[in-house]
């Protein structure tokens, strides 16, 4: 076969993964697909811990148990480094979660994809990459069995003006059906 054989090989198989998906991002990461399974709200304060529930590597529901709470949120957070600033117009909020692993099986997950802050307006933020100054962040993935405590701040960019009224969370990267929500005051 030819150059010009391989090239087509290497396109078409390009295309036919394209075409065909190489499964959803919440395959990838272990988490169930999104659900039409009306959501499940826990409301509480900033500094009151919530219990969540999802579902474990195996889908099984109910086995994973997390007791989260949000400590604190730091309304104007500063980058750590010099080149960690926020956009022009925009800043840094960073949140303080405390999970502790309350369920029979271990929590293994990226903390950073469950959680979103909420403005007077209604509009979610989503995390971004940055450390601050006021506390280190999670690592990648967080590992917690049985009885375990991680913490650490996750770093929001928002506008400037934005008043941020509360923070939520949900297991799964997002995709749990039980959601924490804690009022800012």
């Amino acid at each position: 076969m030819g150059d010009r054989g391989v090239r087509r090989l290497v396109l078409a198989a390009g295309m036919a993964a394209l075409l065909t998906g190489c499964g959803t991002a919440a395959q990838t990461a272990k988490n169930p697909e999104p659900t039409t399974t009306p959501i499940h709200l826990h409301a509480a304060n900033v500094g009151e811990a919530i219990t969540l529930t999802g579902v474990d590597d195996a889908g099984v529901t109910g086995t994973l148990t997390l007791a989260v709470k949000v400590k604190k949120v730091i309304s104007t957070a500063v980058g750590r480094g010099t080149f960690e600033k926020p956009r022009k117009g925009e800043r840094f909020v960073a949140v303080r979660f405390v999970f502790k692993n309350i369920g029979s099986t271990a929590y293994q997950d990226s903390p950073t994809f469950g959680a979103k802050v909420i403005d007077e307006a209604g509009h979610g933020y989503d995390p971004t990459v940055a450390t601050v100054t006021a506390g280190r962040g999670f690592p990648r993935v967080v590992t917690l069995l049985h009885d375990q405590i991680g913490a650490g701040f996750i770093v929001f960019a928002v506008p400037r003006t934005a008043r941020i009224v509360s923070v939520q969370y949900a297991l799964n990267a997002g995709y749990a059906t039980e959601l924490g929500q804690w009022r800012v005051h």
